[in-house]
């Protein structure tokens, strides 16, 4: 399956069209409900924002496009997707049952987000007649608030001779405090500078009990919940979003996909090879390429046909990581991309 989102003709912000084309099915799809995921495992949701919830969303009127499916979207969709530098995973529900995933392709040198309308619309007659009122309000205002200023000062000015009598007590009021400080000094120094010392180690004392605090219990070992004897215990999303957790190395990622293709669950093994592709495994990306690449396609429950556009995608994500891969340049090269 192949799925990109491409601009309308001609372009306008906020729209697009959704194309998808399924292999081996030439059939026109009236409508399409499908989750958009990104690599943190989170589904874009009807506001906007992405959430670990999955939600399916539908669209109608489809049309004949690049040989497949098209349909027309808006801002909804096409908003977040720009928003995000996150590669996307779409998965599609046909109307049999079954489902169908790949990653989401986006020509964004193409595309405009709804932002992009209306940039100069702001500019109006009206905006440019309002910065004059509020100009001469202010001047208003200060004004009136000058004029009674000069009041206050001349009665400060008229009280100060009047207390002429207070400055000859000062000196008296001024020995009696340095003799109240004299005194008090003496008595500290005679009675207090004894006891001075031993507040010293009480306080120590008190500072050094915390460190004789319990050594708190270790913690228990976390259960691994990525691993083939949970496949069936746990849904698609906590099975995918534990092993995006534990990090494994390339080696034993791949034997937990090898198990979930055995177990026929195909969205963890396409979910976790995306995952990992798009996060810069250059090994993973070879070898989901290669589920795809007609060259090395084995049949199987969850790869049952080679897709040349699919794996021409991976071997790019491959160079985009490392530009100087030639397994990835040799194969774009003899399927023709």
């Amino acid at each position: 399956m192949l799925a990109k989102i491409i601009a309308c003709q001609p372009a306008a912000p906020g729209t697009a069209q959704l194309m998808v084309r399924l292999r081996g099915d030439t059939a026109i799809l009236p409508d399409l409900t499908f989750t958009l995921c990104n690599n943190k495992q989170e589904y874009l949701q009807p506001d906007g924002d992405w959430s670990s919830a999955p939600h399916w969303f539908t669209v109608n009127g489809g049309y004949a496009l690049a040989n497949g499916s098209g349909f027309r979207i808006g801002p909804t969709l096409l908003d977040p997707l720009l928003a995000t530098a996150s590669q996307v995973q779409i998965q599609i529900k046909l109307p049999s049952g079954d489902t169908r995933n790949t990653t989401l392709q986006l020509v964004r040198d193409e595309l405009l987000s709804s932002g992009a309308r209306g940039e100069t619309g702001d500019y109006s007659s009206s905006s440019m007649l309002t910065p004059p009122a509020p100009t001469a309000a202010p001047v208003a205002e200060a004004e009136a608030v000058v004029d009674p200023e000069p009041v206050v000062p001349v009665i400060h000015a008229e009280e100060r001779p009047q207390q002429k009598s207070g400055p000859s007590r000062l000196p008296l009021i001024g020995a009696a405090v340095l003799s109240l400080v004299v005194i008090a000094g003496v008595l500290w120094w005679f009675l207090g500078r004894d006891k001075a010392p031993d507040v010293v180690p009480a306080v120590q004392a008190q500072q050094e009990t915390p460190a004789a605090a319990p050594t708190p219990a270790p913690e228990p070992a976390a259960h691994n919940s990525c691993s083939a004897e949970n496949l069936n215990d746990l849904n698609e999303l906590d099975f995918v979003q534990s092993c995006v957790q534990e990090k494994f190395d390339s080696d034993k990622l791949l034997t937990i996909i090898q198990a979930a293709k055995e177990a026929k669950k195909c969205g963890i093994a396409q979910r976790l090879y995306a995952n990992r592709a798009q996060g810069g495994d250059t090994k993973i990306a070879l070898v989901y390429a290669s589920e795809y690449d007609p060259k090395f396609h084995q049949p199987s429950e969850c790869f049952k046909e080679p897709d040349k556009d699919t794996a021409a995608y991976w071997y790019e994500t491959v160079l985009q990581t490392e530009p100087g891969n030639q397994t990835a340049k040799q194969r774009l090269e003899e399927l023709g991309k």
